[in-house]
């Protein structure tokens, strides 16, 4: 009898098709080229994390700015709006917010489209006193939760508290400072321990899941965040049961 071959059973006519022979063999070599194309499917976890990646990599781009009291037009702080830096002040629009073919550009509706101000400056008096507020308050949530470390914003504990406290701490000859400025000057350096805890959290998920890491460089290329269910392609490198384990960590 004629031996068949093992490339006739690829044959379309043949026993095996190549899908069958990937999957016969993946188990014995692990990883292979059959592999390559396999989605990696966001957690809740993932999207978790990349929202504290997100948040904390904001605070390091702006804390040099806010700490010499200066601020980006159009920078968000929670709390206390998106600062337009023209007239030194800060609003609940962004600046160029538009709606129903109008603009808010400088706290004021107006017909055209705003021109780009990529300008800083430091907050007037009574935007910082807004400022100091809206610390105060963050403050007091804070304590009536009584999660210090992980209130507000996924588990970033207060590090937009310690955004607001600089920004203060630049301005101190410009405005009177309050009981929020007073307690948060003893708490600073908590918040600032909380929020590098976090970080190597977040680097350490980072580390142990390279399909998170091609989640999160996908969506930063293209200017979304990470939500459970979406998909990345070739993010293969840790598996769902792994990662799905993180739930509750």
């Amino acid at each position: 009898m004629q031996k068949r071959s093992f490339f006739t059973s690829l044959r379309p006519g043949g026993i095996l098709r190549w899908s069958t022979i990937c999957i016969l063999t993946s188990g014995a070599v692990g990883l292979s080229s059959c592999d390559r194309g396999v989605d990696y499917v966001a957690t809740e976890k993932d999207a978790e994390m990349a929202k504290s990646q997100s948040q904390i990599e904001k605070l390091d781009s702006e804390k040099e700015k806010l700490m010499k009291g200066e601020v980006a037009n159009n920078f968000h702080i929670p709390r206390v709006g998106y600062y337009h830096a023209a007239i030194h002040d800060f609003f609940k629009h962004p600046y160029g917010f538009s709606q129903d073919g109008r603009y808010f550009v400088n706290g004021v509706w107006q017909d055209e489209a705003a021109a780009e101000d990529l300008t800083s400056s430091r907050p007037s008096p009574a935007a910082l006193k807004k400022v100091e507020a809206a610390l105060e308050e963050e403050q007091k949530t804070a304590a009536t939760s009584n999660t210090v470390h992980h209130h507000h914003g996924g588990g970033f504990g207060m590090g937009n508290a310690l955004m607001m406290y600089w920004l203060l701490s630049g301005n101190r000859g410009m405005f009177s400072p309050g009981n929020g400025f007073q307690q948060a000057s003893g708490q600073a350096g908590n918040w600032q321990r909380g929020v590098d805890a976090r970080r190597g959290e977040v680097n350490r998920y980072a580390a142990a899941n390279p399909g998170y890491q091609r989640m999160v460089e996908q969506n930063r290329a293209s200017g979304t965040t990470v939500r459970p269910g979406q998909s990345v392609r070739g993010g293969f490198g840790t598996s769902q049961r792994n990662s799905g384990s993180s739930f509750g960590s």
